[in-house]
């Protein structure tokens, strides 16, 4: 999994990262999805680009514009881990 921090078009700290699920997803996600996150909102670009870890910042600023919402966890969904823990530093 790759991390990126960068400023979004606000100026606020956004964080993206790449999620390739292991189980059974709706079609438009089962290639996978980056999941961006700031302390207001999470959003969801699918499928995830080939080149996203390297774009410029403006480029992540185009996706995360062009994201999706991603749906609030409720019931028993809500209990289960989330993608990546919240604000989660990038692994070494």
């Amino acid at each position: 999994m790759s991390h990126r921090t960068f400023q979004d078009a606000h100026g606020e700290e956004s964080q993206a990262w790449d999620v390739f699920p292991s189980t059974d997803v709706r079609n438009t996600l089962a290639g996978g999805w980056l999941t961006f996150q700031s302390a207001t909102e999470k959003r969801r670009f699918a499928p995830v680009p080939l080149y996203w870890v390297s774009a410029e910042e403006e480029e992540l600023r185009r996706m995360l514009a062009s994201a999706k919402p991603a749906p609030e966890l409720t019931g028993a969904r809500a209990e289960m881990p989330v993608d990546i823990p919240n604000l989660m530093p990038p692994s070494l």
